[in-house]
This record gives structure tokens, C-alpha cells and sequence, in this order.
């Protein structure tokens, strides 16, 4: 792990370990976390397992883009469009791929958002976990 580890980092390494087995929030879908390295974490997605990788600086950004909105909808499209209201809109900001549900399931099992999952499926920050003030 690198020394700067940010919390994202830091919670999903302490709870899902590459080849951890997980499920959509709102569908089910189960879907692999096939590694959890130092650039960040890649899961396949899908039937066909689409290899999908995030980096740590996009899943760290996750955190300041939750604080202080309480719920937020998840809605993962698979659509060029996008609302930057949604996970879905800040994630496709790093990768141009409905990723939003899986990540969600992701950020959940570490402890850093709580999901909602009647539709629209939402989240927020889980009690505890604030947003780093900029150095």
C-alpha cells in the first residue's frame, strides 16, 4: 500500500480483497472484484466480466463528492448522458462506463456509504466518514 493512502483506499483494502464476490444494489447482479492493487481496483463487470478498472484518485474523490448532500441517487445509466447530480455523473467523470451500481456495492462493503436500495436506489456517506478538508 502506498504511504498516502487515502481513506477510500484504506477501507476498501481493509474489506474486499481481490476476488471478492458481490451484488448490484438495486438489480443484484453479482459481479468480481478482480484486484485490488496500488493504482486502484478492477472489477468485472457484467456476463462477459468487462474488465473495468478505477483509480484510487477517482474513488477517493467519491468522499468529497457525497459530503454534505445526504442522499444521493446512484443512477447508473448506460447512456452518454450524464447527471452530475448522480454517482453515476462523478464517476463517469474517470471512466466513460455505467459503473456507478457496482462501485456503490464496493463503498458499502468497506463502510463508506449506506445504500437505499427502493427506486431510485441512493446513497450517502455512512455516519463517521467526513470529507478531508484540503491541506
Amino acid at each position: 500500500m502506498t504511504g498516502n493512502a487515502g481513506q477510500v483506499q484504506r477501507a476498501i483494502r481493509a474489506a474486499v480483497p481481490s476476488g471478492a464476490r458481490l451484488s448490484t444494489p438495486a438489480r443484484g447482479a453479482p459481479f468480481v472484484v478482480a484486484r485490488v492493487d496500488d493504482r486502484g481496483i478492477v472489477l468485472l463487470l457484467g456476463e462477459q466480466q468487462a474488465w473495468t478498472p478505477l483509480t484510487w484518485d477517482c474513488l477517493e474523490g467519491i468522499v468529497p463528492f457525497l459530503a454534505g448532500k445526504g442522499w444521493v441517487e446512484i443512477g447508473s445509466r448506460y447512456e452518454t448522458r450524464v447527471d452530475p447530480n448522480t454517482l453515476d455523473g462523478y464517476l463517469k467523470g474517470c471512466l466513460k462506463r455505467a459503473t456507478a451500481g457496482w462501485v456503490a456495492a464496493v463503498l458499502e462493503r468497506s463502510g463508506l456509504v449506506e445504500i437505499d436500495r427502493r427506486r431510485p436506489a441512493r446513497v450517502r456517506l455512512a455516519g463517521g466518514v467526513t470529507a478531508s478538508l484540503p491541506a
